[in-house]
C-alpha cells in the first residue's frame, strides 16, 4: 500500500519548528494521511507558550486547505513531569554524554513520556545535515532509515520512527514550495530563549535556521538580560552546594 492510500493516522510529535511542521504538512497535503499531533509540554522550556501559539496559528490556516479537516486530529497533550525517565533511560542518556555525544535533553524526556505510555513508531524530526550525519546520528542509527544500531545507547530511540532523517532543512523548502504550502512552513517557531516575542539569535536553533526574512531581538537587549542572569545563577549555585553540605 502506497503512502497516498494508506489512511492509518499518524502519530507525530510537533513542536511548531521547522522539521516536525513540514512533516505535518508533507503527510497532510502531499500524502493525504491523516494526522494525530502529540506535544509533550516542558514547564522549564522558555519558549513553550510561543510553540503553543504557533502550532495554533499554522493550524487555523492549513485547515481550510485540507479535503477534510478531521484529517488533523486535535493535538494531544501530555505534561513532561507526569513521566519521569526511568533509570535505564537515565542511563543510556548519560552514556550517550559520557561518549563526548552531543544530544539534545529533551530526548531523554520524551523518552520517558514514550516509555511509560508505550508509544511505539511515533513519529520524531531528525533531519538530515548538508554535511552529512552527526555524531549522535552515526552512533545510533546504521542508515539514513532510521534502523537503530546494536550500540546500547540506541535503544533510548526505540519508541519512535524517523520520517525526515534523510531530508535536509533545504529539501524540505524545496518540497513546501513545490505543493504551495513554504507559507505556512516559514511562520514556524524555533528559538530556545526568546525574548518577549522575538528569536533571540543567540542560542543553537537560532544559529542553525534560515535567517532570512527573521526579526531577532537586538543583540544588546539579549546581552544585558545574559548579564543580568549571570548573578542568579551563581546565587542558586550557591544555594545548592549548601543544601549538598547539610
Amino acid at each position: 500500500m502506497s503512502a497516498a492510500e494508506d489512511r492509518t493516522p499518524i502519530r507525530l510529535l510537533w513542536t511548531g519548528g521547522w522539521d516536525s511542521s513540514f512533516r505535518l504538512m508533507q503527510a497532510l497535503l502531499v500524502e493525504h494521511r491523516p494526522v494525530q499531533p502529540v506535544y509533550v509540554v516542558n514547564p522549564e522550556r522558555r519558549s513553550t507558550l510561543l510553540e503553543l501559539s504557533t502550532m495554533a496559528r499554522m493550524r487555523e490556516q492549513l485547515l481550510p486547505r485540507l479535503d477534510d479537516p478531521a484529517m488533523l486530529a486535535p493535538t494531544e497533550l501530555h505534561l513532561r513531569w507526569d513521566f519521569p525517565p526511568s533509570a535505564e533511560l537515565q542511563e543510556l542518556n548519560a552514556s550517550i554524554l559520557r561518549n563526548g555525544t552531543w544530544i539534545g535533553s529533551q530526548y531523554v524526556y520524551l523518552a520517558g513520556v514514550a516509555e511509560a505510555l508505550g508509544w511505539s513508531d511515533v513519529e520524531i524530526c531528525m533531519q538530515a545535515h548538508d554535511d552529512g550525519p552527526t555524531a549522535l546520528h552515526r552512533l545510533v542509527f546504521t542508515d539514513d532509515r532510521g534502523t537503530l544500531s546494536s550500540a546500547p545507547e540506541a535503544q533510548m530511540f526505540r519508541f519512535w520512527s524517523f520520517p525526515v532523517l534523510r531530508t535536509t532543512k533545504g529539501e524540505m523548502a524545496a518540497i513546501a514550495r513545490e505543493h504551495g504550502f513554504l507559507d505556512l512552513l516559514s511562520q514556524r517557531w524555533f528559538c530556545h530563549d526568546p525574548l518577549g516575542d522575538l528569536p533571540c539569535g543567540q542560542c543553537r536553533p537560532c544559529q542553525l535556521t534560515n535567517r532570512e526574512g527573521i526579526t531577532f531581538a537586538p543583540p544588546p537587549l539579549v546581552l544585558g538580560r545574559k548579564l543580568a542572569r549571570t548573578p542568579r545563577r551563581f546565587a542558586r549555585a550557591a544555594r545548592r552546594r549548601v543544601r549538598s553540605a547539610g
